[in-house]
């Protein structure tokens, strides 16, 4: 029966075959491993990392101002040309 390897073990292992330069296949044999059960493990440490981490990062307040910026608003000018007449739109705060 072979032996059970905790998550860690397992990324140790899958880091281990990728800094070799042995086939996965080579390395399983080496290692007494099944190439079954290295890409079932890998694929389930995968989902799970990808589970874990999703792409958000935790935001969290490190400072506390009362201070506001407010941008004036932006000036829109639009010209419409046809021959040899213009219109010319303009908004003015």
């Amino acid at each position: 029966m072979a032996p059970r390897r905790s998550d860690q073990e397992w990324k140790t292992l899958f880091h281990l075959c990728e800094e070799s330069s042995l086939t996965i296949k080579e390395f399983c044999r080496q290692n007494n491993l099944t190439t079954s059960s290295f890409y079932a493990k890998r694929q389930q440490l995968k989902v799970f990392s990808e589970q874990q981490y999703s792409g958000f990062v935790r935001a969290q307040i490190t400072e506390r101002t009362m201070q506001y910026h407010v941008a004036p608003p932006p000036v829109a000018n639009m010209a419409l040309s046809i021959g040899y007449m213009k219109l010319s739109i303009c908004r003015f705060s």
